[in-house]
């Protein structure tokens, strides 16, 4: 409750001033094991977490009509950090889609409407089922 408040709060004065909104909908990095504990429908991507997009966009629909889809893609995976670290990750790929945010979803009240809950979610998803392909392409291009 803290966190929407908060977030509330944040929205409200973000209404007038210009600021970019970040949201992790994956909430984490894609680790094998995290994949697999959470049997993601995805082949590149955990699912994803829609209430906190739905949420700003329902605080701040009326002035939000866009949004950046940024995919960030190591085709050599690194082990892990430390491979960033000491330079052993030759490429990254960083990859940004405009999307526009359907009208339908600005100004609505997530918590406590199920239908634009449900709406909002089957959007989300389906933009995950076309990022989950554009990942494979992307790693197709990028194979070494």
């Amino acid at each position: 409750g803290k966190d929407l408040e908060v977030t509330r709060a944040a929205c409200e004065k973000f209404k007038y001033t210009p600021v970019s909104v970040f949201n992790f909908m994956e909430g984490t990095r894609l680790t094998p094991e995290k994949h697999a504990k959470q049997d993601s429908p995805f082949e590149h991507l955990l699912k994803p977490k829609a209430g906190g997009a739905a949420f700003v966009l329902g605080s701040m629909g009326e002035v939000m009509h866009t949004m950046l889809d940024v995919t960030v893609l190591y085709p050599n995976s690194p082990k892990n950090i430390w491979d960033m670290f000491c330079g052993k990750v030759s490429t990254v790929v960083v990859d940004v889609r405009k999307v526009d945010i359907p009208k339908q979803f600005l100004g609505k009240d997530y918590t406590s409407d199920a239908e634009f809950k449900a709406e909002f979610q089957a959007w989300v998803n389906e933009l995950w089922v076309e990022k989950d392909q554009h990942i494979a392409n992307l790693k197709a291009q990028h194979e070494n």
